[in-house]
């Protein structure tokens, strides 16, 4: 029951945090359909207007399909969502170092925050949860493919 009960915990945790971050990619997909000179900076990703679908609609596509995978426990699912993960996880490494040398952590419009700290914490934090969710799928996988032990009588 306990193991159960675990496992559905980590199945939910992990459908929000796929759901939440697929959300974001979509409404960043909108605004890039709006703005056809829209600004996408995420981690290494740095690209101006339409070509940043790209990297955020075709990815939230492929959550899309791993939440619904996932969702009905169908073993491609956790192959999607580690996929998923993993690439997600790779951009934000990949845009570490700017993030780390960097003089102040971001700008808005309006003001500047000038501790890169800021910076460095989040884009740690954003990587955490991916990392955790794609050990996830890891193990879900390796659930999912074992043949259901049947008791001999």
């Amino acid at each position: 029951m306990a193991r159960s009960l675990r496992s559905e915990i980590g199945r939910w945790s992990a459908l929000l945090w796929l759901a939440i971050s697929t959300i974001y990619l979509l409404v960043l997909s909108v605004l890039i359909f709006g703005n056809a000179r829209f600004p996408l900076n995420l981690g290494a990703i740095r690209t101006t207007g339409r070509t940043g679908l790209w990297m955020t609609l075709v990815p939230a596509i492929a959550g899309c399909l791993a939440f619904f995978l996932v969702l009905f426990r169908i073993r491609a699912g956790a192959i999607v969502l580690g996929a998923y993960c993993g690439f997600w996880m790779a951009v934000l490494a990949y845009g570490l170092p700017w993030v780390w040398n960097a003089r102040e952590s971001f700008c808005t419009r309006t003001m500047c925050i000038r501790t890169p700290w800021i910076g460095r914490l989040l884009v740690l934090g954003l990587m955490t949860p991916f990392a955790i969710v794609a050990i996830w799928a890891k193990r879900e996988f390796a659930r999912l493919y074992q043949p259901e032990q049947r008791a001999s009588i």
